[in-house]
């Protein structure tokens, strides 16, 4: 590099010198590009996170410097990578592996996890990436959906068949559970909780579906036990704020998490 001691100097000597400390502790194995590009940006956030800790005006200008490198990775470098995506003959370019790594790094930091072991994993870095939390996070960037319309004082049915396709449609991009299920007993289980009125579905200011909740009422009492809460574009306190005035303030109520180890416990 060519050192002029400007601030995207010091960013890009703390990106270079991550690669180094990564072929260190790897021992020189080879690593995927993306997972290398990872440990180079974890370095960065790592420089960052120190002058935020010692020298904060250090520390505003870096992040001045990383927001603007996002422009390019997220901007152009995406672009790259949309377009490979829709041709896959087209040419391979380094820069496609950008901002995956980006995201990657940005995750794994944020998790605060075993950042060493990803250094020294070499060709099985790949596997110490999470791929999965980055999927999550671009599918709950966004609410797809369309709105619902108004209600039909006229024909409930409609209605009701609507918010069973809202729920359908919620859960396709939740899953959690019920994606293992059959179409049959699937169908089943949430028409029988809208015959009861024991399903509600939360809608935003623009009545988008957001997520829907389901739940059991106990014989003899307000006690309610809360089956399922899916909110998959991340309105998980926008769906639980509307959950509470649909049920009232005078409920019990529980909430129900068969993967948990307390599989039930109160809601609020």
């Amino acid at each position: 590099m060519s050192w002029q001691g400007s601030i995207s100097d010091l960013m890009c000597l703390a990106h270079e010198v991550a690669h180094a400390v990564q072929l260190q502790l790897s021992a020189g194995s080879f690593m995927p590009p993306v997972a290398r590009e990872t440990c180079a940006f974890l370095g960065e956030l790592a420089l960052i996170d120190w002058a935020r800790r010692t020298q904060t005006d250090l520390a505003s200008k870096l992040l001045r410097v990383w927001r603007e490198e996002n422009q390019r990775y997220f901007g152009d470098d995406c672009a790259l990578l949309r377009a490979a995506q829709a041709d896959p003959e087209s040419a391979y370019t380094y820069r496609m592996n950008y901002p995956l790594a980006r995201a990657a790094a940005v995750v794994m930091w944020r998790a605060r996890g075993d950042l060493q072991r990803l250094f020294k994993a070499g060709s099985e870095a790949i596997a110490h990436l999470p791929l999965s939390r980055i999927a999550d996070l671009a599918g709950q960037s966004q609410n797809y959906l369309p709105p619902l319309p108004l209600p039909d004082t006229d024909q409930p049915a409609i209605d009701a068949y609507r918010a069973l396709g809202a729920m359908a449609l919620l859960d396709i991009d939740f899953s959690k559970g019920e994606s293992e299920l059959r179409i049959e007993d699937y169908y089943a289980t949430l028409l029988n909780h809208l015959q009861n009125r024991t399903a509600f579905v939360a809608l935003d200011e623009v009545r988008r579906p957001v997520g829907y909740a389901t739940w059991r009422k106990a014989a003899g009492d307000n006690t309610v036990t809360l089956t399922r809460q899916a909110a998959p574009f991340g309105d998980h306190l926008l769906l639980q704020k509307a959950l509470e005035r649909h049920l009232g303030q005078e409920s019990d109520v529980h909430a129900q998490h068969p993967r948990s180890a307390r599989q039930e416990q109160v809601a609020w």
